[in-house]
C-alpha cells in the first residue's frame, strides 16, 4: 500500500512560481507605462497653459503693436518645463488679419516635445 503524499512536487512549485512572476511583470509594466503618461500628461497641460499665457499677453496688445511684440518676445519666458522654449514659426502679417502660431518645446525623457496652438487676430 502507497501512503498519500502530502504537499506539492518540485515541478509543481516551479511552474506556479513561473505563473506569478509572469503576473508580478506584467502589473509592474503597466504601472511603469502609467507612471510615464502620467508625467507626458501634466507636460503636455503645462505646455498648453503657458502657449494660452503667452496668447492672452498677445491678445492684450493694440494690433500695430503685436509684430514687434512676437518678434521681440523672449524665448526663454517660461521654466515650468525643462528646457522649455516659446517660438513663433510663420507668422502671417496681413494689413487685416494677424495669424499666430505659438510653439512650446521641452525635453521630456531624452526627446524634444512640442505643443502649438495657433490663432488669429483681426483688426
Amino acid at each position: 500500500m502507497r501512503s498519500a503524499s502530502k504537499g506539492f512536487t518540485l515541478i509543481e512549485t516551479i511552474l506556479s512560481v513561473s505563473i506569478l512572476l509572469i503576473v508580478v511583470i506584467a502589473a509592474l509594466l503597466a504601472v511603469t507605462n502609467s507612471i510615464f503618461l502620467n508625467e507626458f500628461s501634466r507636460n503636455l497641460v503645462t505646455a498648453s497653459n503657458d502657449a494660452q499665457h503667452v496668447l492672452e499677453q498677445i491678445k492684450a496688445k493694440s494690433f500695430n503693436d503685436i509684430p514687434a511684440y512676437v518678434s521681440g518676445y523672449p524665448a526663454s519666458e517660461f521654466s515650468n518645463l525643462p528646457q522649455e522654449t516659446v517660438s513663433f514659426p510663420n507668422p502671417g502679417y496681413t494689413s487685416n488679419l494677424i495669424t499666430i502660431t505659438v510653439q512650446i518645446s521641452w525635453d521630456e525623457r531624452n526627446a524634444t516635445r512640442t505643443f502649438s496652438i495657433t490663432t488669429r487676430f483681426a483688426q
